[in-house]
């Protein structure tokens, strides 16, 4: 995914297409981590630690990060808890918290990177890639699958769930994470 974001933006800085916007490159790709001010996290440890108890529980994590709207799987903040917990008492206290907070920040990084990539492709901004998006995406990066109508609407087919002749960005998500459009050719 991240070569043909890369792709893409050498691309639109040379001929930028009409309905794209060229952004500065995010911040998940910069070799830096976020560095947060002790006090900060302390104060954002607070807002997830509901009851106070110096604990985040799996259910106190997840309710407040969809009010953050950060909707993230049961069993990847199972996995998140789990990675780093130290001392194996299921929650997530002051210590541990700070490695958490780096991996929903990470997670977050790449929900928006999956977003701008999807984008790229659903030229107008409707939700949806067509044949036609995808057609002119990969031409425009001087791929060679893709080059007729006939491959794209087959590579569609190939993780066109719902059977609409289009991508919606949940079969984009499952595609990029399958290998991408190079894996369906």
């Amino acid at each position: 995914m991240q070569s043909v974001r890369v792709c893409v933006r050498e691309r639109e800085r040379e001929n930028p297409p009409p309905s794209v916007q060229i952004q500065s490159t995010p911040p998940s790709f910069s070799s830096n981590k976020l560095v947060m001010d002790p006090a900060e996290l302390k104060r954002v440890f607070q807002m997830f630690d509901r009851n106070g108890d110096g604990r985040i529980t799996k259910k106190e994590l997840g309710d407040s990060l969809e009010n953050l709207g950060i909707f993230i799987a049961d069993k990847d903040l199972t996995q998140m808890i789990e990675k780093i917990d130290v001392n194996g008492d299921g929650c997530v206290d002051m210590d541990e918290f700070g490695e958490l907070y780096q991996s929903i920040m990470d997670e977050r990084d790449e929900e928006e990177d999956m977003r701008e990539a999807f984008n790229v492709f659903d030229q107008n901004g409707d939700g949806f890639i067509t044949v036609d998006e995808l057609r002119t995406v990969l031409a425009s990066l001087g791929l060679k699958q893709g080059r007729t109508v006939e491959e794209c609407k087959k590579m569609i087919m190939k993780v066109d769930v719902d059977g609409d002749g289009m991508v919606n960005y949940k079969e984009f998500k499952q595609m990029m994470k399958g290998g991408g459009f190079s894996a369906l050719t």
